[in-house]
């Protein structure tokens, strides 16, 4: 409903806007001197600036970028389980074969997937068959291998040819959730890793 209602463009044109935001930020180059305390000063600059940036941007955008963290962190996470069909009570861990379905699922995909996209890419790299985009470091090939063991759709979808009885079923699909979990927490954990490395060697 939104998509369909919300305008792609923007109500006024960028040269105004642009002049808005170039005068507004002259004002805060001189308002905010070193030796200055005039804080008064700064409150319409700013405002401008509020107003500028969001007449700059097309109203879907800004709608966009509204609802991208509800939809991120919130009904993606539902969808995924309401489509996994996946009942916590449902597998019955007292049996080890479910247990191990359900690690040995988890355990493939949040290693199985990461080395398997890291090594490929340094095999292909090293016989020259293709090479790392400008500014990519292997760090960020891990980052990137390490994000492919999110995913669950094609997951569930082998896991339901594979497995023909329910309760290794549910096990296989918890299993899958568990991976994706554990992928997305090891990426971001080596993300703010990588991030911090890369600034300390700009300063």
């Amino acid at each position: 409903m939104l998509g369909l209602i919300t305008p792609i463009r923007t109500s006024r044109g960028h040269e105004r806007v642009l002049t808005q935001l170039s005068e507004a930020a002259h004002h805060v180059r001189e308002a905010d001197n070193p030796g200055g305390q005039e804080f008064d000063r700064l409150e319409k600059p700013l405002q401008i600036l509020r107003v500028a940036q969001r007449n700059l941007l097309p109203p879907v955008v800004r709608v966009q970028w509204a609802l991208h963290p509800w939809v991120a962190y919130g009904v993606m996470p539902l969808f995924a389980l309401a489509n996994a069909g996946v009942l916590l009570n449902g597998a019955d861990f007292s049996n080890h074969d479910t247990t191990w379905i359900m690690f040995g699922i988890a355990l493939a995909l949040v290693v199985g997937k990461p080395v398997g996209v890291f090594l490929t890419t340094w095999i292909l790299v090293k016989l020259r068959l293709c090479r790392l985009p400008e500014g990519m470091t292997w760090g960020s090939v891990s980052l990137v291998a390490l994000l492919a063991g999110i995913g669950f759709t094609l997951s569930i979808f082998i896991a339901t040819l594979a497995f023909s009885e329910p309760n290794a079923l549910d096990a296989a699909k918890l299993g899958v959730l568990v991976r994706s979990f554990v992928a997305g927490c090891a990426g971001l954990v080596w993300g703010l890793y990588c991030s911090r490395q890369e600034r300390r060697r700009s300063i």
